[in-house]
């Protein structure tokens, strides 16, 4: 479990993956690069409880968000960056990336929080190549978007964050700067700039890049399954069959295009296996 830390105005955070989605949940579909869409979550509760419930109450097309930022600046990943969630409508298939604050009003957690926020939006909007303003323009107008501007443009009823940010001394003016030049300093005095940092990588090195790293065993269907050797693509070297009704254990996990692939390290070789399409498992998980 990755835990994020901060100090003082500059947020510098990992990432947890204790409530991160297993390879059976979660949307298949690949996400436009268009908006990171924030969002507010709504009722006073710890950020760890609400990435738990998005995970733990769990079934196709209920609401989740990529991400959860509270307790002080952690960041807990639900879903997977790149691919849907299901937390704005019919704006969901343009969003690589949604963020969801923690409600909090104690003011030095939501000060730790914020700067996270503005960081981990900044820094996804960057990666998918989104610019860095905020509620630009119509549905066509890529950026950094509001849920309430997605119920202005797009879809929906929502109007977060915009209410519990005031109510915490942020205007959208301030988050639109901050956004913009990644200041995140709350509750009087200067805004102080602050440089991105990366989200930090598991520490298991057998774990690839990209992959979200879980331990849990697929015991698979009726149908033996192709394993490749190497690197996570049906162009890669086969390396065998796994038979109906076998197990699989493995480290992590990854979408690849359609497909979910598993992982697991055998004499030292990197062994990924496909054991899902689109919504379909060809097994199960233990």
């Amino acid at each position: 479990m990755a835990v994020g830390t901060t100090t003082g105005a500059q947020a510098a955070y990992s990432i947890d993956y204790t409530y991160a989605f297993n390879a059976n949940q979660g949307s298949s579909q690949r996400a436009s690069h268009s908006f990171v869409i924030l969002h507010e979550a709504g009722i006073e509760a710890p950020g760890r409880n609400i990435a738990a419930n998005m995970k733990n109450n769990y079934t196709p097309y209920t609401a989740y968000s990529t991400f959860v930022v509270g307790d002080g600046g952690h960041v807990y990943q639900v879903g997977e960056p790149g691919y849907v969630a299901y937390a704005a409508g019919n704006a969901n298939g343009y969003s690589p990336v949604q963020i969801e604050l923690q409600r909090t009003y104690d003011k030095a957690t939501f000060a730790k929080n914020y700067a996270t926020y503005i960081e981990l939006a900044r820094y996804y909007a960057n990666k998918y190549g989104i610019p860095l303003t905020l509620d630009a323009g119509g549905a066509g107008t890529p950026g950094i978007k509001s849920h309430l501007w997605i119920t202005q443009n797009i879809w929906g009823n929502h109007v977060d964050p915009y209410g519990y940010l005031a109510s915490m001394g942020v205007s959208k003016a301030k988050l639109a700067n901050d956004l913009a030049n990644g200041t995140t300093n709350v509750g009087g005095g200067n805004t102080t700039p602050i440089n991105p940092t990366k989200p930090t990588t598991p520490s298991n090195s057998n774990v690839p890049a990209g992959f979200t790293p879980e331990n849990g065993t697929f015991v698979n269907g009726d149908t033996p399954i192709m394993n490749r050797i190497g690197a996570a693509s049906f162009n890669a070297a086969q390396g065998g069959y796994l038979p109906a009704y076998t197990s699989w254990k493995y480290d992590s996990w990854k979408r690849v295009g359609n497909y979910v692939m598993i992982h697991h390290v055998y004499n030292g070789v990197h062994v990924f296996l496909p054991v899902r399409y689109n919504s379909t498992a060809w097994g199960t998980f233990k």
